[in-house]
């Protein structure tokens, strides 16, 4: 009779003893997967004077040098932007702008490192200037029949070769974060004004993942320790119920 009584404390017992278990376990996975295992990391100085970058000094351009620096930026946008005679645009980009295409996969223009932009109007303004290089903001406006808003991107050109030999090349062509909106004056390719549309400002975008998100990997973390406690309260209370049944069962 005694035996049969303490079956249902010894199940009690069992079933603590799995809960315990599988927390102890929980808890050696998440100490073994989940700490830091990068390697520490020591600072490395190098000797000599700290080397303090200095930007380079702004350069003016005469009128020769800047109406030639634009010719080509025109020229590469009506031909490998727009996918017109896109062969006419491989003299005029630099070869880093090209890396991994032959002259004949450029010229078909069909995966060109930008994307196609069909426009109405250009407006620039310039952004920096140096020695051998000149950056522009570009501000394209799609035609009519484009479901397209306008863009702006960074178009950087750079010098090379002196005098009769100088020519100018464009080193790159990137759009441009738009992260809100702000002006952009014209200085050509379509007439004077102001200009308002989308361009970078600090702080702005918003985050491609929300918080809602962030909550999964802690979510699935605490299963790991919810999992067995539920487990466990779910077998305590089977017991205590088989005890009061066992107990409230008349004895013949």
């Amino acid at each position: 009779m005694g035996s049969v009584l303490a079956s249902p404390r010894r199940r009690r017992r069992l079933a603590w003893l799995a809960m315990l278990v599988f927390v102890a376990l929980a808890v050696a996975l998440s100490l073994v997967f989940l700490r830091n295992t990068a390697p520490p990391s020591k600072p490395k100085f190098a000797k000599g004077p700290p080397k303090v970058y200095r930007e380079p000094p702004t350069v003016s351009y005469n009128g020769r040098e800047s109406a030639s620096a634009l010719s080509v930026a025109q020229e590469f946008l009506s031909t490998a932007v727009q996918r017109d005679h896109v062969d006419r645009s491989w003299a005029i980009t630099e070869p880093s702008l090209r890396v991994g295409y032959t002259r004949r996969q450029w010229s078909t223009g069909d995966t060109l490192p930008f994307p196609p932009y069909h426009f109405r109007q250009v407006r620039w303004k310039r952004d920096y200037s140096d020695r051998d290089t000149i950056g522009l903001e570009v501000a394209l406006f799609p035609t009519k029949t484009e479901h397209e808003r306008a863009m702006v991107f960074f178009l950087d050109l750079r010098r090379h070769g002196r005098g009769k030999h100088e020519r100018w090349l464009v080193a790159t062509f990137v759009p441009a974060p738009s992260a809100g909106v702000a002006p952009v004056s014209g200085e050509g390719g379509g007439g004077g004004g102001g200009v308002h549309l989308a361009v970078p400002e600090a702080g702005g975008g918003k985050s491609p993942l929300g918080a809602a998100w962030l909550l999964l990997p802690l979510s699935a973390l605490s299963l790991i320790f919810l999992l067995p406690l539920a487990l466990g309260i779910r077998g305590y209370v089977r017991n205590r119920r088989a005890a009061r049944g066992y107990h409230a069962r008349p004895l013949s």
